[in-house]
């Protein structure tokens, strides 16, 4: 399994798995496949550019194939920015066990 931060160029991998999952997994997201299956790819890249307080990551498996995806963001309060939250995480079912 190797695990990176995705950028611009997995854009396309993300949303596939995305959506992947929003038809297999429904219960998991907080969206729905109808919603995002027409979203732009900008929309993803968007989604998908890392700042200093926020990255997706996403698992790999042996052959290349994107199978896993987890988004952190920092929290910006003055208080709690020392904290951070994962979100939007889903495996799909060849990746899980």
């Amino acid at each position: 399994m190797d695990i990176r931060i995705l950028n611009k160029s997995d854009s396309q991998l993300y949303q596939e798995l995305r959506l992947s999952g929003l038809k297999v997994d429904p219960e998991a997201f907080g969206s729905t496949h109808e919603r995002e299956v027409n979203s732009p790819i900008e929309t993803v890249v968007e989604r998908l550019k890392q700042t200093k307080d926020k990255f997706v990551l996403g698992a790999f498996n042996k052959s290349d194939s994107l199978v896993g995806i987890v988004t952190f963001m920092r929290e910006d309060s003055l208080k709690t920015n020392h904290k951070g939250n994962v979100f939007g995480m889903y495996v799909a079912p060849e990746g899980r066990g």
